[in-house]
């Protein structure tokens, strides 16, 4: 019996969110795989290892990068209008048109990250990928959020703007909006 909690094994949606799952954890285990090999074909040891530490950083961009470009696609909502949205309610247009764009930043912010990552780290050196991973990742990311803050408030001096306490709570309704509860 269904509960209509989208648990239902049938459900399609269910489905394709388990064979998702299944593809990002055959692909996580079969990189351990991939750099054993790469060092058994004689490859440098170090540099696999290096490539191997880089994956979770890499994944987590392209992640989000999927979640947030998935939502731009008809007939979805952009995933900041959504978030706004649980916030405020009822959006006016020109706020609508403003958190898509903000959804496309993200998400061309998240695309330039996993490239500079990747970039770095195959074209120019150890040393200046673990220095972009570990030194700038977090304040590039803190930059982008502040920056966008900045923006709203000076675009939007007349529309409510969410402290951070108000962000974690729209988040929370947000994850809940998804597994319906």
């Amino acid at each position: 019996m269904s509960s209509g909690s989208g648990s239902d094994r049938r459900n399609p949606d269910h489905r394709g969110r388990s064979l998702r799952f299944g593809l990002i954890v055959a692909l996580l285990a079969a990189w351990p795989v991939a750099a054993w090999w790469a060092v058994e074909q004689g490859g440098d040891a170090g540099r696999v290892a290096l490539w191997l530490g880089a994956v979770p950083q890499i994944f987590a961009y392209l992640a989000l990068l999927w979640l947030f470009g998935r939502s731009l696609r008809p007939p979805g909502e952009p995933l900041i209008t959504r978030l706004a949205r649980l916030v405020h309610g009822e959006l006016p247009p020109e706020i609508e048109r403003y958190t898509r764009a903000v959804t496309i930043f993200w998400c061309l912010f998240f695309a330039a990250m996993s490239l500079a990552s990747i970039a770095l780290l195959a074209l120019v050196s150890i040393e200046a990928w673990l220095f972009f991973a570990n030194v700038l990742n977090l304040p590039l990311l803190a930059c982008a959020f502040v920056g966008e803050y900045l923006v709203r408030l000076i675009r939007f001096p007349r529309f409510s703007h969410l402290s951070l306490s108000g962000t974690v709570q729209a988040y929370r309704r947000f994850r809940q909006s998804l597994h319906g509860e």
